[in-house]
């Protein structure tokens, strides 16, 4: 389930980043689709409504722990991209190189190595909701198991 969710996630993203800023403010819109759902399925842990056999939530966190990993050198990768040189010194040129340390890097978190940086952070998000649904799921068994002991020495 997560590699599968973790694909549409990651594609919905690059698909939408190719491109210039339309990409990339497509990108913005579905990384906010992600941090809603982050945030869903973290509201349904804190109120009780999902738990997770451990097993499948740490298997499932591991998986998004690995994508943020790849995404976080990815998100390296493209802060690198502002250093583009060679274009030449006219004026043109300047504005080409410029144009491309926006697309990588432009403190207003919408580009390339920003937008991935929040991927990575939702992904580990994502992995820690998971681990939080897999405590739950232990501590109600427990609870469960305690509840019967006591009614069994009764």
């Amino acid at each position: 389930m997560a590699d599968a969710q973790m694909s549409g996630d990651l594609g919905a993203i690059g698909g939408a980043a190719m491109g210039a800023a339309v990409g990339f403010a497509g990108a913005g819109a579905k990384l906010d689709a992600i941090k809603g759902e982050n945030d869903k399925l973290g509201q349904q842990i804190s109120s009780g409504q999902l738990k997770m056999n451990p097993e499948a939530a740490n298997k499932a966190a591991d998986v998004y722990e690995r994508k943020a990993q790849d995404v976080d050198d990815l998100a390296q990768a493209a802060v690198k991209l502002n250093r583009v040189e060679g274009f030449g010194e006219y004026d043109s040129a300047q504005q080409l190189a410029g144009k491309f340390n926006l697309k990588a890097t432009n403190g207003e978190s919408t580009g390339a190595a920003d937008l991935l940086g929040k991927l990575r952070d939702e992904l580990i998000r994502k992995a820690d909701l998971f681990r939080e649904a897999a405590k739950d799921y232990v501590a109600t068994d427990d609870q469960i198991s305690e509840d019967l002991q006591r009614g069994s020495q009764a």
